[in-house]
């Protein structure tokens, strides 16, 4: 039985909330973005925190799952894995799907416009309920797709690709030399370094079927960072608080600017900070990050984290709809800056209580009776 590792759970919300700053301002209320990046482009980064999520998905996975794959992958255990992390992200994500339906319907009785047109097509609808977002052969150059009913979930999409061969990775990334590690992380960033430079020239706009290598070079990392973890020799050699320091003061740096030139090497430049955060936090101490880390409102923010990333983008497109219906114009349009720094801090109240009921009345309860059912019925 594996050790829940809380500290990463609480990074993990602390994500989320990034990813829900960075949509709200700079997509739904650009006001708010525009001031925002006057004082700094830490938000405007934010698109950053989901590749610390594919870095903290591959550290956390081999946690969970070296055991059952470090000499073989079985059939038993890799139907049962494979289950599970459907369980996991599944059930929530098409709730969210149908919330969308229901918006579009509402469209054509509101606003007595046409529905399931645009980026809401049918097509993209199908996509979407069948994870295979990422898999629009259509967009050429294979590099931007319109297939995101819920912005966000494209990242599912690409996970459960990479959660289908993760076993395999692990299986031989496990078993190869530890000496070989740090040769197989550089070459890792060097690839993720070419795939930055040759496709959008950032990590923001990779996504289609590019970002399943995205995800899954990142997944790499996080194995990696896993096996140094493991074998802890760092623990002689450094203090964690002090690697947590460093870890964070880069990620803040490299995040309060945005480079408009030479995007390919600020994004990739952040990479190594996510692991070195991710692996200087995993050992529990008594550290003032570590206390807060661990505190109950960063746990609870981290355990309602899935929610928050995935309700997020429906009750931005939700507001931005009513308020058309309501005033006949953009949403926010005219706010000052008052009125739109208040208008987030509003929406963050409300995306964080979506998030706790759909992570109690949602996500929960269909993750805990699909693994009954479908697991317990297998004798898996």
């Amino acid at each position: 039985m594996y050790k829940h590792i809380k500290s990463l759970t609480s990074l993990r919300g602390i994500a989320a909330l990034v990813v829900v700053v960075h949509h709200f301002s700079y997509y739904g209320l650009p006001k708010t973005g525009s001031t925002l990046s006057g004082y700094s482009d830490f938000f405007k980064n934010g698109y950053l925190s989901v590749d610390f999520f594919f870095i903290l998905s591959g550290f956390i996975m081999t946690h969970v799952y070296a055991d059952n794959f470090y000499l073989k992958v079985s059939l038993n255990h890799y139907r049962s894995y494979l289950f599970s992390r459907l369980a996991r992200i599944y059930p929530l994500h098409i709730f969210i799907v149908f919330l969308f339906i229901g918006l579009e319907i509402t469209k054509i009785f509101l606003l007595n416009t046409s529905a399931f047109t645009g980026k809401f097509n049918l097509t993209a609808l199908v996509a979407n309920i069948f994870l295979l977002q990422a898999f629009d052969l259509k967009c050429p150059p294979l590099l931007w797709c319109n297939t995101y009913w819920n912005e966000p979930a494209w990242s599912i999409s690409v996970e459960f690709f990479v959660y289908c061969i993760f076993p395999f990775l692990l299986l031989f990334l496990l078993r190869s030399n530890p000496k070989n590690d740090f040769i197989i992380y550089t070459f890792t960033l060097f690839s993720i370094l070419l795939l930055i430079t040759f496709t959008r020239g950032n990590l923001d706009t990779i996504i289609g079927i590019p970002s399943i290598a995205r995800c899954g070079l990142e997944c790499i990392l996080g194995i990696i960072t896993y096996k140094v973890y493991l074998r802890g020799n760092y623990k002689k050699h450094f203090n964690l608080n002090f690697l947590a320091i460093i870890a964070i003061t880069w990620i803040i740096l490299i995040m309060h600017y945005y480079w408009h030139h030479f995007r390919n090497i600020h994004d990739w430049l952040i990479l190594p900070a996510f692991s070195l955060l991710i692996l200087s936090v995993s050992i529990n101490n008594n550290g003032v990050i570590s206390k807060i880390l661990n505190s109950q409102l960063m746990l609870y923010i981290g355990t309602i984290s899935y929610s928050t990333y995935m309700v997020h983008w429906f009750f931005q497109e939700l507001l931005n709809f009513f308020w058309f219906y309501k005033f006949h114009d953009a949403f926010g349009k005219g706010f000052t800056e008052y009125q739109a720094l208040t208008s987030l801090g509003v929406f963050l109240m409300i995306i964080l209580l979506a998030a706790s009921l759909t992570y109690r009345f949602v996500e929960v309860p269909t993750r805990n009776y699909l693994k009954s059912t479908i697991l317990g019925k297998q004798g898996i």
